[in-house]
């Protein structure tokens, strides 16, 4: 069998008897070593390059193929909507799911701004939106009861 591409050679030495149809077997003539030489170097060149649609394993752990891309800033596929596994997921991914959810400004010691969203379940007795150095911030259907000093409390 000739051995045209890297993923073809052998981890045992004496299984590889050519390279690139060039004959390397015990006995060979001398004058096909160099030729195996260079058809050597341009397998690897055309593992580097991609030019053989080889793919290429690194480790056990990551294949390299015609769909990876790790040069620069690594690229990977989005993930479909809905994917919950292991799989990495790019930044495209994340937008689609946090665009989704709104914004809510950070909490000052005495203030607390929600942004980006409407409470449409008024069938909430009550809900503790957070709190700050006086007090928690309640927003309820119901009339404000209880608490102390500082609370804040929203009917709705």
């Amino acid at each position: 069998m000739s051995r045209d591409k890297i993923s073809e050679w052998s981890a045992t030495a004496a299984s590889n008897t050519d390279v690139g149809g060039v004959n390397i077997n015990e006995g060979c003539p001398p004058s096909t070593i160099n030729n195996a030489i260079r058809e050597l170097m341009a397998q690897v060149k055309d593992q580097q390059t991609g030019y053989d649609n080889d793919n290429f394993v690194v480790g056990g752990n990551l294949t390299v193929d015609g769909t990876s891309t790790l040069t620069g800033i690594p690229t990977a596929p989005t993930a479909a909507d809905g994917t919950n596994t292991t799989q990495l997921a790019t930044t495209a991914f994340v937008q689609t799911k946090v665009g989704t959810v709104g914004t809510m400004a950070a909490q000052n010691a005495n203030t607390v701004a929600i942004t980006g969203g409407t409470i449409t379940n008024t069938t909430i007795d009550s809900i503790t939106v957070g709190t700050n150095a006086t007090g928690a911030k309640t927003i309820s259907t119901s009339n404000p009861s209880g608490g102390a000093d500082g609370d804040i409390w929203y009917k709705v």
